[in-house]
């Protein structure tokens, strides 16, 4: 029958994507906000003289995209940490136990704890200043796709969505989260759970200027111009390709080919294949994109 496929929104995502992103720099080239921003936001935090500590010593995000999905407030941030400090150890271990295999931390009140001093900071500092246009953006990504589910199967429609990510229909799963998000574009993030995956899949804002070619089309006709790119995209459509096979098959360096995978999927030309087991990709041709290609050039064009 495959899994259920639901829609989420709340500011709390947002402000946990945009938290982590500054705080890991994971993939900040590949991000369109880029190390520009990353240099703006730490002259405010030092501005206002606030430290968010190490990254070394940062919790692990997946817990809290669990606690904002279970809970009760979603639209105010300091609605939410009131709730989520009002939480003792055992009522965080009811709430997350069921949702992973693996042993949980010792001291979920410290988890806790650290997870309320990091929203706080960043929220005063720089969250509650983001501009309206992002969230009412985010909310209306949602609508767009509202009744599209049923005419498609929850793999195709979640790899419609994200633009680029196939979640197989495994044995166990039962629910698929889709939650839009701004500063992580073009990438997704996936956060997988004993019998539930969330799926932060990348929206544009619109843009200001009508001359100004979308970025969707940007991506696409960036994607396209480079040699190496077109012969990748030509293997991975003879059928799925681990990262290591397209390494195999060209005389390239790790890190190329993974550039070259990334501007791929980020265009939404391939699709990431997702299964039940931890870590695993395998890369497929995604049918979906010369499609939107065409359409995006053309809606460019004003044919």
């Amino acid at each position: 029958m495959g899994y259920r496929v639901d829609f989420e929104f709340s500011p709390l995502y947002e402000l946990m994507n945009s938290l982590e992103l500054f705080l890991t720099k994971k993939s900040i080239k590949n991000v369109e906000l880029g190390t520009e921003w990353v240099n703006a936001v730490q002259e405010k935090l030092d501005e206002h003289k606030v430290d968010l500590g190490s990254p070394k010593n940062l919790p692990c995000f997946n817990y809290l995209s669990l606690l904002i999905w279970q809970s009760p407030v979603k639209d105010d941030v300091e609605a939410f940490v009131k709730w989520l400090r009002s939480l003792d150890p055992g009522q965080l271990y009811e709430r997350l136990f069921s949702y992973y295999s693996e042993v949980l931390p010792a001291d979920l009140s410290s988890l806790r704890d650290k997870y309320i001093e990091l929203i706080s900071k960043w929220n005063s500092v720089y969250f509650n200043d983001l501009d309206p246009i992002i969230i009412k953006t985010l909310r209306q990504s949602i609508n767009e796709w509202d009744g599209k589910e049923k005419e498609v199967d929850s793999v195709s429609f979640v790899d419609q969505v994200s633009g680029g990510v196939r979640i197989e229909d495994y044995k166990g799963l039962q629910q698929v989260i889709l939650i839009p998000s701004y500063h992580i574009n073009p990438l997704i993030t996936i956060y997988k759970y004993k019998n539930m995956v969330h799926v932060m899949y990348p929206v544009d804002l619109p843009e200001k200027d009508s001359e100004q070619p979308s970025k969707k089309l940007v991506r696409l006709t960036k994607a396209l111009s480079d040699e190496n790119r077109l012969r990748i995209l030509k293997l991975v459509k003879e059928g799925p390709k681990t990262f290591t096979e397209i390494q195999q098959r060209f005389e390239l360096s790790k890190s190329t080919v993974h550039h070259h995978v990334m501007m791929l999927r980020t265009a939404g030309l391939i699709s990431a294949y997702h299964t039940n087991e931890c870590c695993t990709e395998t890369f497929v041709y995604r049918e979906n994109g010369l499609t939107e290609l065409t359409q995006n050039i053309n809606l460019y064009l004003g044919k």
